[in-house]
């Protein structure tokens, strides 16, 4: 197929790239790749950071396996170019958003956590908690409110300062890409993994390794895009926010990540859709981007409290359906 080809002004340089394998099935990824081993379905640049000049990504859908990944992507030392410790959002959020969207956050992310935990045995006191990305420790503050204590709450992430942000805030800050943990075996009662899945190189690894850090009995929360969401189609030829390029490298359906998730010896407990706000303020962000309505996009960004709460109200009912643009995975490793 030929993809739609589109004028964008960025800044920066091109970036360093390399065609993989498919991350689900490890069919080959090459150059060469043609209709038996993936389809190329939508491109675009860097709507959000503008880190690579107008170099655009593609994303693809592996033919054996079904799932979507970017091909070619960034190489592994491209990663700081790509994250930039001053600039990307997940590592500032809190200190980026106005008070009414931090606090909206927090709210909404506690009531995320509220419906897992509900798998979790024992006392909160107790529990042992790993999050895999951690950022600017978000969600590990959520867990601590809900009377978690601190030193039993532990976060990953490859940034330096993410991790010394995150023991200024009195948890165990740990510098690692999620691919490289190193935990002993058995050693959490519950393992997160928030919007970082589709960032990794290796998502299986990643979750094996989650697989190996939980106790028997223990729990994986997982939440990431849904590539199946009913306005994929609506933007899947570029500007569909949950492609995040060149950032986002595997995306999933509820079909393929509960696949992955029994495959790396998880037994699924439940899949199921969330509103899935962000997408649809980077859709339109990147929309009128494409059209050159520059000053319109800026009003569709993550720390706009009027447009996200526009969106969070609109995509309610599909999230009740299943047909949400986000999703959640709940799996246990058998006891």
């Amino acid at each position: 197929m030929t993809l739609e080809q589109t004028k964008t002004v960025t800044t920066g340089s091109p970036i360093t790239v390399e065609h993989v394998p498919c991350p689900g099935c490890g069919a080959d990824g090459g150059a060469d790749g043609g209709a038996d081993t993936y389809t190329l379905i939508g491109s675009g640049p860097d709507y959000e950071n503008a880190c690579c000049g107008d170099q655009r990504f593609t994303m693809v859908q592996c033919s054996q396996c079904s799932i979507f990944y970017l091909n070619p992507r960034p190489t592994t030392d491209m990663l700081p170019i790509i994250y930039p410790a001053d600039g990307y959002i997940c590592y500032n959020f809190s200190e980026k958003s106005s008070s009414l969207v931090a606090r909206a956050r927090e709210r909404r992310n506690f009531n995320k956590v509220k419906p897992v935990l509900k798998y979790v045995q024992g006392d909160l006191k107790d529990l042992r908690v790993l999050d895999i990305g951690a950022g600017d420790g978000t969600l590990l503050r959520i867990l601590q409110s809900g009377g978690i204590p601190a030193e039993n709450l532990t976060g990953v992430d490859i940034d330096t300062q993410a991790v010394e942000g995150l023991r200024r805030q009195g948890f165990n800050g740990v510098q690692a890409r999620a691919e490289d943990m190193d935990f002993p075996q058995g050693s959490f009662d519950l393992v997160t993994i928030s919007h970082v899945i589709e960032h990794v190189a290796d998502p299986r690894r990643v979750m094996e390794l989650a697989f190996r850090a939980l106790k028997p009995g223990g729990v994986f929360w997982l939440e990431t895009p849904n590539i199946a969401g009913w306005d994929w189609n609506l933007f899947k030829k570029g500007t569909w926010g949950g492609y995040h390029f060149p950032r986002h490298w595997t995306l999933f359906t509820p079909r393929t990540i509960s696949r992955m998730l029994t495959e790396s010896g998880f037994e699924v407990a439940e899949v199921s859709t969330l509103s899935a706000t962000f997408v649809w303020v980077w859709s339109i962000n990147h929309v009128l981007q494409e059209r050159g309505a520059k000053g319109a996009a800026n009003f569709f960004r993550l720390d706009n409290f009027l447009a996200l709460g526009f969106f969070w109200i609109f995509d309610m009912l599909p999230s009740m359906l299943g047909k949400s643009s986000n999703m959640r995975a709940v799996a246990r490793k058998k006891a």
